[in-house]
């Protein structure tokens, strides 16, 4: 049985990355209010981020979200200009509100880093501590797991660990389940999440139609927007001249690989608007936000599909996601970009094949395929911005979950590798990797520049 909700996989975020945006935030939100809840008015409050995210933690703004969530905001709920002004609001203050009691900014302000990842349970790893009269009174440890996700130290289980436990997910199984019971691994899903969170199918299919649109706008929000992203980088947007460049057929390789070019014009534009800190899907992660929404938007205008049938796409995306998070892990920090980027890629491709009536086995061999070629893949973000290689890697991704579909459909749906096989390859591989290689910005591309 499915143990996390599609929902956790995706849904709505603000970027630049869902383990060091998106989660720290939740993590602030969180500490917020259990104080509230005790009724604490603290002196001071210091939080210490821990490992990968007191290395890269500045690129990705980390910092800044800690101080939204410790003010309030919420990253679906709040506006987007709060949320990124957040850090100049709580200047402004000269502290952060709780209620009708201001908790001042000393000296050396609410956010400090220790740069190292000896001792960890976790590589992305945050303190939380409040205090009066000098004395701590409450204290939370949150571990940032991946796509969003966080849980209480304690808690937290990484890559490496998932490979001894007994019982986990299995792409295989699921598909003997779907052929012994003759449904399809979109019905199996379905009534999987039916059984996990309550709702009804119909329910379901509208909260995964209401995804897919927010995913559309920030496709759209991509292609409309210029300028330089934020950071020292001065990275330029792309998707917009590089879409006004495809649509005057300048582009010799146009009429050759159309719906490939189209793909990935359209996985930069998510891409770009997730390195402004904007709002997107994770799918499964902040970082690789841009494949899914790229291909499927290639899809729906190549196929003339409509939301309904992107939603269910989307289903069973989240399925070989679920997998991936079961069997090993979706963060960076833990598994390189082989996690996100990857994981994003095999996603995309088994929506693909999918839509293209692909069999259950098509559908697994089309995942299993982007999966594989992308294993050992590394997260070296320059400057420890979601840029380079971020940005560029997630249409390259996108053209990947293509090709891997269209092999898959082409064949009779066997193959030799299990996607269950490539996902536990893909967690070994990472445990086995260097740390410089594992969003620390210590080794790879990340260091060129320096």
């Amino acid at each position: 049985m499915i143990k996390r909700s599609v929902f956790d996989l995706l849904k709505v975020g603000i970027g630049p990355s869902s383990s060091h945006t998106l989660g720290p935030m939740l993590m602030a939100l969180e500490f917020r209010k259990k104080l509230l809840e005790k009724s604490l008015c603290p002196e001071s409050i210091k939080v210490t981020l821990l490992g990968s995210l007191a290395l890269t933690g500045e690129g990705h703004l980390t910092p800044n979200a800690i101080l939204a969530g410790l003010s309030g905001l919420h990253p679906v709920h709040s506006q987007i200009d709060a949320i990124q002004n957040a850090t100049a609001e709580v200047l402004r203050n000269r502290g952060i509100w709780f209620s009708d009691h201001l908790v001042e900014r000393t000296e050396e302000g609410f956010v400090h880093f220790e740069k190292t990842l000896k001792g960890l349970k976790h590589p992305n790893t945050a303190r939380f501590e409040a205090y009066e009269g000098g004395q701590a009174v409450f204290s939370q440890t949150w571990c940032s797991i991946g796509g969003g996700a966080i849980e209480e130290e304690e808690r937290a289980v990484c890559a490496a660990q998932k490979g001894a436990s007994q019982e986990k997910l299995s792409m295989l199984r699921i598909i003997r389940e779907c052929e012994e019971a003759g449904i399809s691994l979109l019905d199996w899903a379905y009534a999987q999440e039916t059984l996990l969170g309550g709702l009804s199918r119909e329910e379901i299919h509208q909260k995964l139609i209401e995804l897919w649109e927010v995913m559309d706008e920030a496709i759209q929000r991509g292609l409309a927007t210029e300028g330089m992203l934020p950071g020292r980088l001065r990275a330029r947007r792309r998707a917009q001249q590089t879409l006004k460049r495809y649509e005057e057929q300048s582009s010799k390789l146009k009429n050759a690989v159309p719906a490939l070019a189209k793909a990935n014009i359209y996985a930069l534009a998510v891409s770009e608007e997730n390195a402004a800190g904007g709002r997107i899907i994770t799918a499964p992660t902040c970082g690789a936000c841009g494949v899914v929404p790229g291909v499927l938007g290639m899809l729906r205008d190549s196929l003339e599909l409509n939301s309904s049938q992107l939603a269910d796409a989307l289903m069973v995306a989240g399925l070989f996601g679920s997998i991936v998070v079961d069997r090993a892990s979706i963060s960076g920090a833990e598994v390189g970009c082989q996690g996100e980027v990857g994981t994003a890629c095999a996603m995309a491709a088994a929506a693909a094949a999918f839509l293209n009536d692909g069999t259950s086995s098509q559908i697994e061999s089309a995942a299993e395929a982007a999966l594989e070629h992308h294993l050992g893949l590394t997260c070296d973000p320059v400057m420890g911005l979601v840029q380079v290689p971020c940005i560029e890697r997630n249409a390259i991704a996108a053209g990947t979950a293509i090709n891997s579909a269209n092999l898959a459909l082409l064949s009779d749906g066997v193959h030799l590798i299990s996607f269950d096989a490539c996902v536990d390859t893909m967690r070994e591989t990472g445990s086995d990797m260097s740390e410089k290689y594992k969003e620390t910005s210590l080794g790879g591309l990340a260091t060129t520049l320096c």
